[in-house]
């Protein structure tokens, strides 16, 4: 009985230790919600850059009048590790997210090779203030939790 109860601590403990990277909850510098460009205004926005359901990226329509998609291009977020300049990078990049004052944010895509190749900033908008076209495409897919009505 002595060694068992060697060996099952240990078990134990290795299972523990062997947890993936991709299974640890990984978490962003900003609130969990849909961010739109700070000159967007939420009720108009046809793009913006979204943070729930442990995902990151981009949630838009696309076409004349924004009238196809939407397009989901979210992400399940893994890992989030801080850059030599204050920003998160999102999984193995190439997005990275920083906080700001006031409510407010920066995404950007980062290339190691080419440097920074866009940036926008942003700010956080209620689902509630969302046109219902983006409210309820956003909900129909997991991102966001249904409006109590």
């Amino acid at each position: 009985m002595g060694r068992l109860n060697r060996i099952v601590p240990a078990i134990i403990i290795g299972a523990c230790l062997s947890v993936p990277v991709g299974a640890q909850t990984a978490k962003l510098p900003i609130a969990e919600g849909v961010w739109v460009k700070t000159d967007t205004k939420c009720e108009t926005a046809y793009i913006a850059q979204v943070y729930g359901a442990k995902r990151f990226g981009t949630f838009y329509f696309y076409g004349p009048k924004q009238s196809m998609g939407p397009a989901n291009e979210t992400e399940a977020l893994t890992r989030a590790s801080k850059t030599k300049d204050g920003f998160v990078m999102v999984n193995e990049g190439p997005l990275e997210v920083a906080s700001r004052p006031n409510g407010k944010a920066v995404v950007r895509a980062n290339s190691p090779s080419q440097g920074v190749q866009w940036t926008e900033q942003v700010r956080l908008c209620p689902p509630a203030n969302l046109s219902r076209k983006m409210r309820d495409a956003l909900t129909k897919s997991g991102l966001v939790k249904a409006a109590a009505r």
